[in-house]
């Protein structure tokens, strides 16, 4: 049985880690290592993520539109100058409306392998 947790651990993090890279690539035009640096993350962890062989799914995006509203959001305040110490807050956020999403207890109830379950919506 996998928690609410372990699902966002596993599935939605990856992809606004992966989103906020290329935000942070793409947009700003930062280097890799610059991001490595604010993300507390490897150079190579930022390569795998540009190249989409590490998180970054693209039907977690579809399913959870507002994984780019977060990702723009953090990006912008790394650019602004925040620690991440500073952004993490919207990490919190993010994770709180994704899992009181009605797609999000669905896809928990499935990975999870459980029936009449509501915990995403209580917590």
């Amino acid at each position: 049985m996998k928690t609410p947790c372990e699902l966002v651990v596993g599935r939605i993090l990856p992809t606004l880690r992966a989103s906020v890279v290329r935000e942070l690539s793409g947009k700003y035009r930062m280097k890799q290592s610059e991001i490595a640096k604010k993300l507390g993350i490897t150079q190579a962890s930022v390569s795998q993520y540009l190249s989409a062989t590490r998180g970054g799914s693209t039907k977690m995006l579809e399913d959870f539109p507002q994984i780019m509203k977060y990702a723009d959001e953090i990006a912008k305040r790394i650019v602004a100058g925040e620690t991440k110490y500073q952004w993490y807050g919207v990490l919190c956020k993010a994770c709180k409306e994704i899992r009181e999403d009605e797609h999000f207890c669905r896809l928990h109830r499935i990975s999870a392998k459980l029936s009449g379950c509501d915990i995403c919506k209580k917590h």
